[in-house]
């Protein structure tokens, strides 16, 4: 895999962990700063997804398959377009202060995780 698709499967690992116990120990905070609320059973499941989803992503980097890390690295980036897209969407709403911060981040990664997927590694052959 390319240093930069390491990099981004790395980050993304991260941030579904975070997100997974920030969802499953601090809902009513969450909640709060979001214009959708405290709904501690969609939360748990929010946080299910993400542990799931940090599992997949963990699992490929450690296996190193280019081909299985761009498509994991593929299905992050609609992912994150789509969260971004939702948080933005609640902040124009509503303004709140998590849906903005959350609806930057979710930029932000679609933003590296397409300059992370054209990058090739050395000796790659497009096909």
């Amino acid at each position: 895999m390319a240093t930069p698709l390491l990099w981004y499967l790395r980050l993304l690992a991260a941030l579904t962990i975070i997100s997974c116990l920030g969802q499953l120990g601090l809902p009513a905070e969450l909640g709060a700063g979001s214009a959708w609320g405290g709904a501690p059973g969609w939360q748990r499941e929010i946080a299910f997804w993400n542990l799931a989803t940090y599992i997949v992503i963990a699992r490929t980097l450690r296996v190193n398959d280019a081909i299985g890390g761009r498509t994991v690295g593929i299905a992050l980036v609609a992912l994150q377009f789509l969260a971004a897209t939702n948080h933005a969407a609640a902040a124009i709403q509503s303004h709140a202060m998590l849906n903005e911060i959350m609806g930057a981040v979710n930029a932000g990664c679609v933003v590296f995780g397409i300059l992370a997927l054209r990058v090739r590694p050395a000796g790659h052959v497009a096909r």
